[in-house]
């Protein structure tokens, strides 16, 4: 008997990956597809984590703010560690798995919306600059599960996925992926935004925004709450015994013009910059409601304004 045959010679994962069939690395292939997807979702939502945020929010499926933010934010978490995975084909079959149920999830979320015909405009999936009804998204998700599926079968039908190895600096970058969803928000005050007023620049109203008592609207004038509200706000004005109210949007200057005329605002409406506006709405809606004292914040009301007693009592709380 030779030394061969007694002693067999195991094959390197190198070797192992070079005898794999070609459907291991078509698999492979449509994975990586995948992963490029998944992660250029994850990282275009975390450069606006607010505007997502609200996204989530506006599907009507997770019932508290503070619950809608966490939601999001795993999210982003989510898509830019299965995005990282599936590129480099780190337990490749555990993140096809994984993108596969996070797609069911997304397309049980956009069904629930069209069934129940709640006006989502914008699905959110590649964040605000790339706006796609709940219908369209429908169609991309399934194209997107159909094609991980194909993958996962053909990944599947290998004995070993390629570059299945569990080498380290494979999950130092899915791992640094996931940093990306979960680190790149903070910078953006995420989801703590919508507190300091302090650097906020103001055009266009002749009331400050750090001293004294306000009450102040967030709106954007092509919205229709907000359009809607006016009557409500201009109720703010003049009260005795009440916080100076001012209403300040991000819309440019002809927009603020046409929104007062066409909706008889009583009131004043300045500028802010688009990036203050996004901070300060942080997870809330228009039109937001913030009533300061010397530039903190003591209460919130998003998109239907307060009574004036509510805003009393308030006061007399705090």
């Amino acid at each position: 008997m030779t030394d061969e045959q007694t002693h067999p010679t195991t094959q390197s994962p190198l070797a192992t990956a070079t005898t794999l069939p070609r459907r291991a690395y078509v698999g492979w292939f449509l994975a990586v597809l995948l992963g490029v997807v998944w992660l250029f979702a994850g990282v275009t939502k975390a450069l606006e984590p607010f505007d997502f945020a609200r996204q989530v929010a506006s599907f009507q499926l997770v019932p508290s703010g503070r619950l809608q933010t966490v939601t999001a934010w795993g999210l982003l978490v989510v898509e830019c560690t299965l995005g990282g995975a599936l590129i480099i084909g780190y337990r490749l079959r555990w993140a096809l798995i994984g993108a596969g149920l996070l797609t069911l999830v997304f397309l049980g979320a956009l069904g629930w919306v069209v069934v129940a015909g709640i006006p989502v405009e914008d699905c959110g999936c590649f964040g605000s600059q790339f706006k796609r009804s709940p219908k369209e998204a429908i169609v991309e998700d399934m194209v997107m599960l159909t094609v991980t599926l194909v993958a996962g079968w053909l990944v599947w039908r290998s004995n070993t996925p390629p570059h299945a190895e569990r080498t380290r600096w494979r999950g130092v970058v899915v791992a640094l992926c996931a940093a990306v969803g979960l680190l790149t928000p903070l910078a953006f005050g995420f989801p703590l935004g919508g507190d300091n007023w302090s650097s906020v620049k103001v055009s266009g109203t002749t009331i400050s925004v750090a001293a004294g008592e306000r009450l102040v609207a967030l709106i954007d004038t092509e919205c229709t709450h907000c359009q809607e509200s006016v009557p409500k706000l201009n109720a703010y004005v003049g009260l005795k015994d009440f916080p100076t109210f001012v209403a300040l949007c991000s819309n440019e200057d002809w927009r603020r013009k046409f929104f007062v005329q066409r909706f008889s605002a009583k009131f004043e409406l300045g500028e802010i910059s688009k990036d203050d506006f996004k901070r300060l709405l942080a997870d809330g809606d228009t039109p937001r409601l913030v009533l300061l004292r010397n530039g903190k914040v003591l209460a919130t009301w998003n998109i239907d304004p307060p009574t004036p007693e509510e805003v009393r009592r308030v006061r007399a709380r705090k």
